[in-house]
């Protein structure tokens, strides 16, 4: 139905002051103004839908009876704007003592004489959001010209109420995230794919200067620290989390470590990344202290160790020796090689949990690194009545760059961890070479236990073990898969194991064999 210009005119003018403001108060009350305007009414109140109870509540009104109107809530299908809401559409009610909808008890709390309502419903994208009353009409009656103007209103105002509420949802969000973010006792810094800084907390600032955090790029906000890995290399757009580490040497050892996580939009782009961070120095200097420690204690245990190994065998010789003492020696000797075992092995993590690793890197092949690794476990293998095979998928694995006497290490382990932790009578390990896009290794599969979800993480830290309840066993210190972790990340390869709890487990080792630079 075509409008007068009048009346078109306060639509329009409705239109554009809805539009104009997501503050929700000022909203409602826009709305509730505009609403007598645009239909000639002398008052009017919105009814908000309350979602749980499943009823309306007066939300405001315009007047001094809105404290009254504020303690009334109106079933579905009660009264008239119960109708409206009920049935979702315009209720026109010319004389409301006539109408047995009416509900008289409003007019009864608020001491206001209603004489005609038009009531629209409130919809948004099929969504019952309220209720909108016009209420006596100032010259004559409602008509069916109003109602269609007033549910073009209505429309337009629930439009702008749902953007209201969604803003003041997203408002309500962002404040309690920034109170997070600002009370975070780490340092966080946002920044988008190319390094901009977008927003950094009072942490940051503390931790890296106020005026490094200043800048507007990361590589000046970092200015003066050295980062690992580079830069450029955690921004390549990896849509993995990132350890780094931030070290400053100048006048006094200062040294951040955190993990930086990108941010993924919808379509599963990189749009950003979120530095985390706390001071680590005196963890640093502790791990140092600790390295140390253990370099030393281990380089001094391994002497008088090497000798009672060395002597075993010659006294065993001996023919002189009762069986009892022959006894005596072979535990001393085997109890020696075990120690020394472990003693090797500690020195050997403290080389590797230095700084950095020296590789000694050169083209090699896997199946001679599977092949030592086997040799050198025949013992350990054969004391347990183990089996070790190796499939020849192992021999078609192509030439790679490594440091082979540090891959038969990790190999060593991964087969000792293998037979160690299988509490089962029949202990049997496989070896398979393994391709997978531009990378190639092994599988070390075992008919073990498995390893709960829980844990597979874990395993790859330093002295943790899954307790003995499960495995049957607790020798040995702890280092072996973080060994293995510490050297294939060294050689930018991966490490995780797979498995199936009560059919084993499969360790995964995969190293970089297209274009591989170390």
């Amino acid at each position: 139905m075509p409008y007068s210009s009048e009346k078109l005119k306060h639509l329009l003018e409705a239109n554009r002051i809805l539009s104009s403001t997501l503050n929700l108060p000022e909203l409602l009350r826009q709305v509730l103004r505009l609403a007598t305007d645009v239909v000639d009414a002398e008052t009017s109140s919105l009814l908000l839908y309350d979602r749980e109870k499943n009823d309306l509540r007066f939300d405001l009104a315009l007047g001094e009876k809105e404290p009254q109107l504020k303690q009334i809530r109106l079933k579905m299908g009660e009264g008239i704007a119960g109708a409206a809401a009920q049935e979702r559409t315009a209720q026109i009610v010319n004389n409301v003592e006539s109408d047995v909808r009416w509900a008289k008890a409003v007019d009864t709390k608020t001491q206001f004489q209603t004489r005609s309502v038009l009531a629209v419903p409130l919809l948004c994208r099929g969504e019952l959001l309220g209720v909108v009353e016009a209420i006596n009409k100032r010259s004559g009656d409602f008509t069916r010209e109003d109602a269609d103007l007033f549910e073009a209103f209505a429309g337009q105002a629930a439009i702008s109420l749902e953007n209201a509420r969604v803003f003041e949802c997203l408002q309500e969000e962002k404040d309690k995230i920034q109170a997070v973010f600002s009370q975070m006792s780490d340092g966080a810094i946002f920044v988008d794919r190319d390094g901009n800084k977008l927003l950094a907390n009072r942490s940051a600032s503390r931790l890296l200067g106020s005026e490094n955090v200043k800048q507007e790029k990361m590589q000046d906000v970092l200015a003066g620290f050295q980062v690992q890995p580079p830069l450029a290399d955690i921004l390549s757009g990896k849509k993995v989390a990132v350890p780094f580490e931030f070290t400053r040497s100048a006048s006094k050892t200062f040294c951040l470590v955190g993990t930086v996580t990108p941010i993924i939009d919808a379509a599963s782009n990189t749009i950003g990344f979120i530095f985390i961070f706390r001071d680590a120095t005196e963890e640093k200097k502790e791990s140092i202290l600790k390295r140390n420690f253990l370099a030393l204690i281990s380089h001094k245990l391994r002497t008088p160790l090497v000798a009672i190994t060395g002597y075993g065998p010659l006294l065993l010789a001996d023919d002189r020796l009762s069986d009892y003492h022959k006894k005596a020696v072979d535990s001393i000797h085997r109890q020696g090689k075990y120690l020394l075992g472990l003693v090797e092995k500690l020195l050997f993590f403290t080389l590797v949990e230095g700084d950095g690793i020296d590789l000694m890197a050169a083209p090699a092949s896997f199946a001679v690194a599977v092949d030592q690794a086997v040799t050198l476990m025949h013992s350990f293998v054969e004391d347990r009545g183990a089996v070790v095979t190796i499939s020849p998928s192992v021999g078609t694995l192509p030439s790679m760059v490594m440091d082979m006497e540090k891959i038969v290490v990790v190999v060593v382990n991964l087969i000792e961890n293998a037979i160690k932790f299988n509490p089962g009578p029949v202990k049997n390990v496989e070896i398979r070479g393994r391709r997978d896009r531009g990378y190639a290794g092994i599988e070390v599969i075992d008919n073990g236990p498995g390893i709960p979800p829980e844990e597979r993480e874990k395993i790859f830290l330093r002295f943790y073990q899954i307790e003995e309840s499960f495995t049957g066993q607790v020798e040995g210190t702890g280092l072996g898969l973080a060994l293995v972790k510490r050297v294939v990340d060294a050689h930018g390869g991966s490490v995780h194991v797979e498995s199936t709890m009560g059919r084993g487990s499969t360790f995964v080792l995969m190293l970089p064999w297209k274009g591989t630079v170390l």
